[in-house]
């Protein structure tokens, strides 16, 4: 006799998960300004030992490390949540496309910000005028990328409920005061070290500013998600 299988739902919760990435970011920002100023100031006592051996881990301005990690988990988080609205989209016959391109985008960014693609739209012949390093000059083609990007969504925005587009647009503005605004203050103030202390204030407020930017997106993407209806479930293995 075949008995009726129980499934268990699971809701998603975006205001819990926003809290916890939200606690994520603050200690990981914590913890690189202590590192920040101990080896700045190289005035930290018996914790020099301890941060000059681990510190690196959690340099906000170095690569392969936790705040990167961290990053790269969000970003793809996101994308796969815009992922499950342009399939949930489709389904409902409901345009997707925009939703799938959202997607492709942050699965780019995820990519990224774990591989340092971004330097391959470096010129190492060309600085910004006013820059002393070629180093950011990626910030100009990355502009222009924004600007598509925006000139072809903001119609699309529109037609989404207010809050969602409201919170998407204050994501990406978040996001790219930090990405471009804050890195293009940077790149008039760092010198040859990239370790004065103006410098590293504004980068610190940069990568701030770009994950606080990812953690409201995918708050957004999850709170449309929930607004719909969308739910787990685990469902056990048929049997007799």
């Amino acid at each position: 006799m075949k008995q009726a299988q129980t499934h268990l739902y699971f809701g998603i919760r975006p205001s819990l998960i926003a809290l916890i990435s939200a606690g994520i970011i603050a200690l990981l920002v914590f913890l690189h300004s202590v590192v920040m100023v101990c080896w700045y100031t190289k005035d930290c006592g018996i914790a020099m030992e301890p941060i000059n051996r681990v510190g690196h881990m959690f340099d906000l301005n170095r690569e392969m490390n936790v705040p990167t990690w961290f990053s790269v988990l969000q970003l793809f988080a996101t994308a796969c949540a815009l992922a499950l609205v342009a399939l949930v989209q489709r389904l409902k016959s409901l345009p997707s496309i925009a939703w799938w391109g959202l997607s492709a985008i942050f699965f780019y960014m995820s990519l990224d910000e774990g591989t340092d693609m971004h330097g391959l739209w470096r010129a190492d012949n060309y600085a910004i005028p006013g820059t002393a390093h070629p180093f950011f000059s990626w910030i100009i083609p990355a502009a222009f990328v924004v600007i598509v990007v925006g000139v072809i969504y903001v119609r699309w925005l529109f037609a989404l409920p207010r809050r969602t587009a409201s919170l998407f647009v204050l994501a990406g503005a978040v996001f790219v005061t930090g990405a471009l605004v804050f890195e293009g203050i940077g790149a008039f103030l760092a010198d040859e070290t990239f370790f004065n202390a103006s410098y590293l204030i504004v980068s610190t407020i940069e990568e701030t500013l770009e994950m606080s930017g990812v953690l409201i997106m995918l708050f957004a993407v999850l709170e449309y998600l929930e607004g719909h209806g969308v739910r787990f479930a685990l469902a056990p293995e048929p049997y007799d």
